[in-house]
């Protein structure tokens, strides 16, 4: 797939740090991911003024940095006269009027991708609970970026090989890249807040619906909304419980709706429902 299709990492880092604000006493959050090795921040809560967007964090630099070195969390009491860290950025954490930092890596099969910091405007100690609340949206993010990453690796896998399961043309590769377009796109407009700017996104995601084939074949089978969904992604050779995440179900749930449309389009196996739907023109 090609890079701008996949929907925005730091989206998903945006909706991790409001959790966070749901779920911490941190008045401030941010975070930023790795970009030619060094980590940008790109997303806020909290945040009393600009000084920290888009600030650049070298390795072993400051608290993030030593986080993503040893790929630990890393918290730091009395920041300004702490002997533990380098202290190449006080001038932006003072500005931000922090007295506590808590920095904690995001790390995807061995990678640091990202960084998630929680930061209090009072010198006191981080509790162990805090940062495993903290830690535990880290590991969250990981995953949702590990799927995105297995997502890419596959269409790019099937587009060197040329096929999904069988040899496929052209248009029905460019069919797969539209169909994962607006899946994300529909994905990114259930974490968007503004409604008015969910609903451009879902314009965009219905444009892009309406690329697709319209001379469809009349069909008896008939399919939901989420089957189809499924469906979809189980074509891109999605795993149950890669399908699960990007749906937000659980992998018994996602079992339920494939062993319905099974049914339903009287097939023994995922690879026999992608190519029964398609004649049907139920997927494009």
């Amino acid at each position: 797939m090609s890079r701008h299709l996949r929907p925005s990492d730091r989206d998903a880092l945006q909706a991790e740090l409001r959790t966070l604000k749901a779920a911490t006493p941190f008045p401030v959050l941010f975070g930023g991911t790795v970009e030619h090795g060094n980590l940008t921040l790109s997303g806020f809560v909290g945040t009393r003024s600009t000084i920290l967007r888009n600030l650049v964090i070298d390795v072993r630099c400051g608290v993030g940095g030593r986080a993503m070195a040893e790929q630990r969390p890393i918290g730091v009491q009395g920041y300004a006269n702490s002997l533990s860290i380098t202290h190449e950025y006080d001038h932006q954490v003072g500005a931000e009027g922090i007295e506590t930092l808590l920095a904690v890596p995001v790390v995807v099969r061995g990678r640091t991708r990202g960084a998630l910091y929680g930061g209090l405007r009072v010198n006191q100690p981080l509790s162990d609970r805090l940062t495993d609340v903290v830690v535990e949206r880290a590991h969250e993010l990981a995953r949702e970026i590990d799927i995105r990453d297995e997502v890419d690796r596959r269409l790019a896998m099937f587009a060197a090989s040329g096929r999904v399961q069988a040899p496929i043309a052209r248009d029905d590769r460019k069919m797969d890249a539209i169909i994962e377009s607006y899946l994300a796109l529909r994905s990114i407009a259930d974490r968007i807040e503004d409604t008015d700017l969910e609903a451009e996104v879902m314009a965009v995601e219905g444009t892009l619906r309406r690329i697709l084939p319209t001379d469809r074949r009349t069909s008896s089978v008939t399919l939901s909304k989420r089957e189809i969904e499924v469906l979809e992604y189980a074509s891109l050779g999605c795993r149950n419980a890669e399908i699960a995440a990007r749906l937000s179900l659980s992998v018994d749930t996602v079992k339920t709706y494939m062993r319905n449309l099974m049914g339903k389009l009287d097939v023994a196996t995922r690879q026999e429902a992608v190519v029964e739907a398609r004649r049907h023109g139920l997927l494009g």
